[in-house]
């Protein structure tokens, strides 16, 4: 059952995420393709990326092969700290991605179905009708996953 202030958050995510669309490069589709799972993550990069170019542009944001892929256009004048602090940002942000669920925000890892490759919550992906067929790739990430919320829980 979905509680009242789990609504309204989720709400609040989905309208920063709907104002991160206007970022995006005309002609190119205003599509964030990624789950709600990772919608918190988008917000943040966006934030920072904005910090150090306010006008940024947006072509792509995905999931690909389990990752989120942050494709942009910097509004500045090319200089190579510039350009190394966005993909700084970007790569931060693809790293989390890697380790939180894409459905739920939860711990994940890498988990493959009939060659989709999707990041996920184990326990979340065999209570769920949808995501039940898919299984752990990386057996290690997924004992480091346990270790983790086995931590979380002491």
């Amino acid at each position: 059952m979905i509680m009242m202030n789990e609504v309204q958050v989720m709400d609040e995510k989905q309208t920063k995420i709907e104002l991160i669309k206007d970022r995006f490069v005309e002609g190119w589709l205003k599509n964030i393709d990624v789950d709600e799972g990772w919608y918190q993550i988008v917000i943040d990069c966006d934030k920072e990326l904005s910090e150090i170019d306010p006008d940024y542009q947006i072509y792509q944001i995905k999931q690909k092969f389990g990752a989120l892929r942050y494709y942009t256009k910097i509004t500045q004048p090319f200089n190579e700290q510039l350009y190394l602090k966005v993909n700084s940002i970007i790569n931060k942000y693809e790293s989390i991605s890697k380790v939180t669920c894409e459905a739920t925000g939860l711990p994940g890892v890498l988990m493959k179905s009939n060659g989709w490759y999707r990041t996920l919550n184990p326990s979340w992906c065999a209570a769920s009708e949808t995501f039940k067929n898919y299984k752990i790739v990386n057996t290690v990430d997924f004992e480091l996953l346990q270790d983790r919320e086995d931590r979380d829980l002491a």
